[in-house]
């Protein structure tokens, strides 16, 4: 019988978060007061809403001010984030994977913003941050269960999703991707979120024709296949590389979303320059 996996329990302050979400007039006096209660909390939302690469009009001062701005679905969305990767990695040692995954959280709400498919889906654009920011975080849960799992999964580099999904059930009887899904679902995330991450092998396999999936795990994963693409091309700017075509899902993610090649190309070059922007500030 295989060992039970250790699974992050949510803090206290989620449980509070969620009263106030589930309310039937919800307060945003009350989160405020609540995220202000933890002082690192407060100032790791401050950071991630000034981020040079959300380029608001104002610099955001303020919690009360970030929901104002943002409104209550988001915020929610920046604290579960900031509390999960405290609870995963407290003592601060997976600086690169945390980075990588904020990079494609900040990513996907940027593009969430100007997609028309994606924003005219409070769902996807309310929970794009949450989205990106927890696409891997099975992998994480499976590096702290399995002491061989980090130099066994480098091996599988070139695998898409589908064959990492079967490698990973045959060895350890589960996946990044449930375990992602399932710690969104007891971390109070939204079902859709949840639905998005457990499925990214199917979504991925739904766009190129091989599969069925709902239109809302559709649209999450085409959101975040072009998050991820665009996070990729930016690390290859650094090396004075460029990818000459676009692969074959990344094609079938644009026709998903009807976006044209050349739009998505234009987008992609300022949010590169951006991100850009950002590490050199």
């Amino acid at each position: 019988m295989p060992t039970p996996l250790m699974i992050p329990p949510r803090p206290e302050l989620l449980l509070q978060l969620q009263t106030i979400l589930r309310s039937a007039e919800p307060n945003p006096g009350q989160m405020a007061e609540l995220i202000k209660q933890d002082v690192a909390l407060y100032t790791s939302v401050l950071a991630i809403v000034n981020s040079p690469l959300f380029r608001r009009a104002q610099r955001i001062h303020s919690v009360d001010h970030a929901l104002s701005v943002l409104g209550m679905p988001r915020v929610a969305a920046l604290i579960q984030s900031v509390a999960l990767r405290s609870s995963l990695d407290a003592e601060g040692h997976w600086q690169q994977f945390w980075d990588s995954a904020t990079e494609v959280a900040v990513l996907c709400q940027c593009l969430a913003e100007r997609l028309p498919h994606i924003r005219s889906n409070p769902v996807s654009a309310d929970h794009a941050y949450s989205l990106g920011m927890m696409h891997d975080i099975g992998s994480a849960v499976m590096r702290t269960n399995y002491p061989d799992y980090q130099p066994w999964v480098r091996a599988q580099a070139n695998c898409n999703a589908a064959q990492t999904r079967k490698a990973e059930r045959e060895r350890y009887a589960t996946d990044r991707f449930e375990l992602a899904g399932r710690l969104a679902h007891d971390w109070f995330m939204p079902d859709s979120v949840a639905a998005a991450l457990a499925l990214q092998a199917h979504a991925q396999a739904a766009l190129m024709g091989k599969a069925q999936v709902s239109d809302d795990v559709k649209n999450a994963n085409a959101l975040l296949i072009l998050a991820k693409d665009i996070s990729q091309e930016y690390h290859r700017y650094w090396n004075f590389a460029s990818r000459a075509s676009l692969d074959r899902l990344l094609v079938r993610t644009l026709e998903h979303l009807a976006l044209p090649e050349h739009e998505y190309l234009d987008i992609k070059e300022d949010l590169v320059e951006r991100l850009a922007t950002s590490e050199l500030a």
